[in-house]
């Protein structure tokens, strides 16, 4: 009997000593955490985002301080963590200000429980520190992991679709092409590539954009539903804006087949492929392009933003698959001395492979080949 009392007391030791051993070691809470910096303002042009897996609590509060030493220094922050979705009560948008780093921290970790996307500034004038949470970008209907909406009058019409949106949900990207003409005259917003999408108070958010005519506001470009499966797509000003021109435009899903192509040269190139090729010889395609960083370059950029027939002619060029001409319809303005290789556009078996549209003319010191990477 006393053996039997020893051997439960020495068990019960062991047990209390593994205890406080367990205690000792800081346990694993994996997180991967995908953040943004915007130097001195929310532009995407001045931004720089990163991904980083956290194991421990104590290289979370690290982080959280980086962050907060980010927003003293001018930057503004955005971060989620990509492995946790957003609670069923914390839907609503959440706004608080403190000038306790501590307190900021301990703010910013809670929303960051709550599955919710985390914004932080702060202000030198006053000490405090200004945060917003909110739901990250929703999973729209799609098949796959990205979906494409156009505005209705790409359907039964000659003319030249208007406006093609593409949203990456997984990666809280939104890709905006309009047609150059019907861009400048009729629809008055930005477009391009945009990151860090987020749902906000029901709207999917592309970007906030500082104002060009008062710097202390925001023009927000964002996407709301309309009702089935229908959406909205608005440039909401911070000012007053002229109203010769339209802010919004009506936006349904793509037909099938409607591809979304990137380059992320010369500050970004889009270029959606029509899903209809035109059966004749030479082959012919219908694309479109948005390059809205091509007026700051030092020389002529073949792949002006527009609405193009793409037309390929067989080539002996060494390195071509074809040559390439890019030619406005029912006009005699066309873009030529291009050529292309990587893709077999009339083929789907190529999709991983970037398609490369080359300058045969290749001028010194301009880009001389454009390297597209499919998105869908």
């Amino acid at each position: 009997m006393r053996t039997t009392t020893k051997l439960i007391a020495l068990m019960a030791a062991v047990m209390a000593l593994v205890a406080c051993s367990k205690q000792e070691v800081e346990p694993l809470h994996e997180r991967n955490i995908v953040y943004t910096v915007y130097e001195n303002s929310e532009n995407s042009e001045n931004s720089k985002t990163t991904t980083i897996h956290l194991n421990t609590e104590e290289e979370w509060y690290t982080l959280l301080d980086r962050f907060c030493t980010f927003a003293k220094e001018g930057s503004t922050v955005t971060f989620y963590n990509a492995n946790r979705s957003a609670k069923g009560s914390a839907k609503k948008t959440v706004e608080y200000s403190t000038s306790d780093r501590e307190e900021m921290k301990k703010w910013m970790a809670q929303m960051e429980d709550q599955g919710k996307t985390v914004t932080i500034t702060y202000d030198p004038g006053t000490g405090i520190y200004h945060g917003k949470a909110y739901t990250t970008a929703p999973q729209p209907p799609m098949q796959g992991r990205t979906v494409t909406y156009v505005n209705p009058e790409f359907y039964g019409s000659v003319d030249a679709p208007i406006i093609i949106v593409t949203i990456d949900s997984i990666n809280h990207t939104a890709y905006v092409n309009f047609d150059n003409i019907s861009y400048w005259l009729d629809l008055h917003m930005p477009c391009g590539k945009f990151d860090n999408i987020r749902e906000e108070d029901g709207r999917l958010i592309l970007a906030m954009l500082e104002s060009n005519t008062n710097p202390s506001t925001f023009d927000t470009l964002f996407i709301e539903r309309h009702g089935g499966d229908t959406l909205l797509i608005w440039f909401s000003y911070g000012n007053l804006c002229p109203q010769d021109h339209t802010h919004g435009s009506l936006l349904v899903p793509a037909p099938q087949g409607l591809e979304t192509w990137y380059c992320d040269q010369v500050g970004g190139i889009i270029m959606h492929i029509m899903p209809n090729a035109i059966e004749t010889y030479p082959e012919i395609h219908l694309a479109q392009f948005c390059a809205p960083g091509v007026d700051y370059i030092n020389c002529l950029c073949p792949l002006c933003s527009g609405y193009f027939e793409m037309v390929r002619y067989y080539t002996n060029r060494p390195g071509l698959d074809w040559e390439l001409s890019l030619r406005v319809p029912n006009s005699y303005a066309s873009i030529d001395s291009l050529g292309l290789s990587g893709h077999d556009l009339s083929s789907d078996t190529q999709d991983a492979m970037p398609i490369i549209i080359h300058d045969i003319r290749e001028f010194p010191g301009c880009e001389s080949q454009y390297v597209f990477n499919k998105i869908n």
